[in-house]
C-alpha cells in the first residue's frame, strides 16, 4: 500500500527568497550592480530568487532597470 505524500514535500521550496519588503529595500543596489557589469544573482541570491518568483517585484525590477539604463543611477532620492 502506498503512503500518501504531502503536497508541500513535492513542491520545490526556495528558502533563500528574501521576500517583497526586503527585496524592495535592496532593488536599487541589485540594478546598479547589474548595470555596472556585476552579477547581482550571485551577490544577492535571495533577491534574485524573489524576482524570479514574484511577478509584481519582477515588474518593479524591470521598470527600475529600464529607468536606470536611461537616466543613470538607481539609488533612491534622499528623504
Amino acid at each position: 500500500m502506498k503512503t500518501p505524500r504531502d503536497i508541500d514535500a513535492l513542491l520545490p521550496n526556495n528558502s533563500v527568497d528574501a521576500g517583497c519588503a526586503a527585496g524592495f529595500e535592496l532593488l536599487h543596489q541589485y540594478v546598479d550592480d547589474e548595470l555596472s557589469g556585476g552579477d547581482p544573482a550571485t551577490s544577492q541570491p535571495g533577491l534574485a530568487a524573489h524576482i524570479s518568483s514574484c511577478p509584481a517585484c519582477r515588474e518593479d525590477y524591470r521598470g527600475l532597470r529600464d529607468a536606470a539604463a536611461l537616466f543613470g543611477d538607481a539609488e533612491p532620492l534622499p528623504s
